[in-house]
């Protein structure tokens, strides 16, 4: 499925129509598990295609909600300024985060999220190899194999083949070939912390090594299910 051309909620939103419309008993999947469950189905085939057989675990037992059971209000309200997982900036970010980068921001949202250094590393290297950017722009898709779980991310992170040149307003970034000058990659504020930050960069090297892509993609799959858990009150009691 192409995500820039199909929107995968309706999608899924028919596959669930399908899927219920079949079942008696009372037996019913709802869209929340579904959408989850797509991308537990999707980063095992991502994992696969680089080489690597992982299970990613999934706990079904979401609920949907209604349009009229939702505060639209309170909703808009908490809209993100930043959301550095998808590469989210929004439109207004200049006017109203005076004095405060986006990474810090992001920096904040990890923390919301209970990661640690480490899993906010692994985390992000995958969705960026996964093209997740909210937009589907290229920014910090250090590769050539979108889609691929592969650790190319940290690799062209941690190169000293590469230069960073930043736009006028340093929010973007050219990544050039140092050799040739050629602009190979994009990058935001967001995807270049965890190559300037010494904490998250050691990190990173792991990852980057010879040796650490296959503890990447399992770091990535235990903090996706990480995530995917927050919320399960009626699972963690």
């Amino acid at each position: 499925v192409n995500r820039r051309t199909v929107p995968v909620v309706a999608a899924l939103r028919g596959v669930m129509e399908d899927f219920n419309g079949k079942q008696s008993g009372g037996i019913r999947v709802s869209l929340a598990d579904l959408i989850v469950l797509g991308g537990c189905a999707a980063i095992e085939r991502a994992a696969a295609d680089a080489g690597v057989e992982v299970t990613v675990p999934f706990t079904p037992g979401r609920r949907d909600t209604t349009q009229e059971l939702t505060d639209i209000e309170m909703f808009t309200w908490l809209k993100p300024m930043v959301d550095g997982f998808r590469n989210y900036v929004d439109d207004q970010y200049g006017q109203i985060a005076q004095g405060v980068s986006p990474e810090q921001m992001f920096l904040d949202k990890a923390q919301l999220l209970a990661l640690t250094a480490p899993e906010w590393v692994a985390l992000v290297g995958g969705l960026r190899v996964m093209g997740a950017n909210y937009d589907g722009s290229s920014n910090g898709v250090f590769t050539d194999r979108v889609g691929v779980l592969s650790n190319d991310f940290f690799t062209v992170l941690t190169s000293m083949e590469y230069e960073w040149k930043p736009d006028v307003r340093e929010m973007t970034f050219a990544i050039d070939d140092r050799d040739t000058g050629e602009t190979r990659f994009q990058a935001t504020r967001c995807d270049l912390i965890f190559g300037s930050n010494s904490q998250l960069r050691a990190v990173a090297e792991v990852y980057a090594g010879n040796d650490g892509h296959d503890r990447f993609v399992r770091d990535f799959v235990k903090a996706w299910d990480k995530v995917m858990m927050l919320d399960r009150y009626d699972v963690h009691g």
